[in-house]
């Protein structure tokens, strides 16, 4: 006899209510309940083995027990084995993950390195889940846990951006408000970026997630409400956001994406003429150093541009802003054909080809003893045995040691954008186009004639991918400059500031200020 569904469902939220007041309460207790649960009339074995993965998961967390967060990690990879089109079993395989490495023992480099592998997985699943699902919640709650795991990775910039993605899915999570609010008071307390406009943020997001009452606690805790109250009593005050009223359209484009070159990273202002912003004052030289300018800062130079091309050119890709005048052949397959659709292709393959740069630029900059044609961005930052074993590589290993995090959050980048990563699909989409051929669709994706030469994209979707990667190539120079910083610092600190050499304006040499 075949259980009636609704008493299925009211005797799981049970269940589930109960054993959410005892994680909290009495975790112990959860745990011995969660082992004692087993299949009966109304809940099947799926059931029940995901409802006691999560509970040992959950209550393994507040117990800090790491061997109870792996027996319930290891139950819900079973299942999702066995159901892998249940992606929200995937949710909560990504939290197990991520909170057994969160319990691993914290001893800096080496945690980052030793739980790497575990949490690209989480990100995977999480990115995966957002991906997929249609439940505004459950996406939401998705690509918020992805941005905490990211800020576990010193990667402050693309965690802002997943913790505001989550709020177009759900504008009451207060966990992505509060943890986006302290992304930005972060970089305003260091003094990176626009103060005032930083705090202004942060007090807006705050002052939503006060609105959110309840549902701070439900999502995050007890804790994260309590640390929302602490911040509110801080007093935190902002000036007034920036006013866009009469930016062009190109400047709203890149506000609304967070598309500036700044450590400002929310509260563009376009009052003045140039808002890419984002470089370094100066580098350390020893004293019998050769003469002249440094190449780092040509370096750099070419890197900002080169974004900022590309940054154009997805803009007027997608707002269809240039003459065409070109004829085409169509070929009877909904295929959009033509400059903008070039131009949005030429943008992806740009934006992920300033990866490979930035770790030639970082080779030259820390002084490895590397030709710059057998560099790339994947393969700079670590090495990976065929055991599955992952190890920096030494050079990049004494100046993580030393304090340089940034070089942790490009290296976690790069292991994204490899195979099981969650941002793979950049670096595919980049090789379609630049080793085969892509055509873009404004209805359905399917070809005239298959060719296994050509690959076909939505063309919506396509600029979707372009804005992310975009954004990836912004994060990953915010990086490259935050590790030039944190490095010459340093560098500063031992060797006084005799050897820092500076560099003047462009502009004011050119004569154009």
């Amino acid at each position: 006899m075949v259980a009636d569904p609704e008493r299925v469902l009211h005797r799981f939220k049970e269940l589930q209510g109960e054993f959410n007041g005892l994680v909290d309460t009495a975790p112990e207790r959860a745990v011995e309940a969660a082992r004692r649960l087993e299949a009966g009339d109304l809940l099947d074995e799926f059931l029940v083995s995901g409802l006691k993965g999560g509970v040992l998961v959950d209550a393994g967390r507040n117990m800090g027990s790491q061997e109870i967060v792996a027996e319930g990690t290891e139950l819900l990879r079973e299942l999702t084995e066995q159901y892998p089109e249940r992606v929200d079993l995937k949710y909560s395989l990504a939290n197990g993950l991520v909170t057994g490495a969160d319990l691993a023992e914290f001893n800096y480099p080496e945690w980052s390195l030793r739980t790497s592998e575990t949490r690209r997985e989480a990100r995977q699943m999480y990115w995966t889940v957002a991906s997929q699902v249609d439940d505004p919640d459950l996406k939401a709650k998705s690509l918020t846990n992805l941005g905490n795991a990211l800020l576990r990775g010193y990667r402050e910039i693309e965690a802002y951006d997943y913790y505001m993605s989550a709020l177009t899915h759900d504008p009451a999570n207060g966990v992505a408000l509060t943890g986006a609010a302290k992304i930005l008071l972060r970089f305003a307390d260091v003094g990176w970026g626009n103060k005032l406009a930083l705090r202004a943020v942060a007090a807006k997001h705050l002052e939503s997630a006060k609105q959110t009452g309840e549902k701070l606690r439900d999502l995050g805790g007890g804790a994260a409400h309590d640390e929302l109250q602490s911040m509110l009593a801080s007093g935190i005050e902002g000036g007034e956001m920036p006013d866009l009223s009469s930016a062009s359209d190109y400047a709203k484009f890149v506000a609304k994406h967070r598309l500036a070159l700044s450590p400002t990273l929310e509260g563009l202002d376009v009052s003045v003429q140039k808002w890419d912003t984002l470089r370094f004052p100066a580098v350390i030289e020893p004293p019998d150093g050769e003469s002249g300018v440094p190449p780092i800062f040509a370096m750099f130079n070419t890197l900002k541009s080169d974004y900022l091309a590309a940054r154009l050119t997805a803009y007027q890709a997608i707002a269809s802003d240039v003459d065409e005048t070109g004829r085409y052949s169509d070929s009877l397959d909904y295929a959009v054909y033509g400059v903008p659709s070039s131009l949005l292709t030429l943008a992806q393959r740009a934006c992920y080809d300033l990866l490979d740069k930035i770790a030639v630029a970082t080779t030259h900059y820390l002084g490895i003893k590397d030709g710059p044609r057998s560099i790339s961005f994947v393969k700079r930052w670590v090495s990976r045995g065929s055991d599955g074993t992952v190890e920096w590589q030494p050079d990049v290993a004494s100046e993580i040691s030393a304090g340089t995090t940034a070089l942790i959050a490009l290296s976690e980048v790069a292991g994204d954008v490899e195979k099981k990563g969650f941002l793979y699909e950049k670096r595919e989409l980049r090789n379609s186009s630049t080793h085969r051929f892509t055509v873009l669709h404004d209805i359905a994706t399917e070809p005239s004639r298959e060719c296994n030469f050509v690959e076909h994209y939505n063309i919506r979707e396509f600029r979707g991918h372009v804005i992310k990667t975009l954004g990836l190539a912004r994060a990953s120079l915010v990086y490259f400059v935050g590790m030039i910083l944190q490095r010459e610092a340093r560098l500063e600190k031992e060797s006084g500031p005799l050897g820092r050499l500076s560099v003047p304006d462009h502009d004011a040499i050119r004569g154009r200020e």
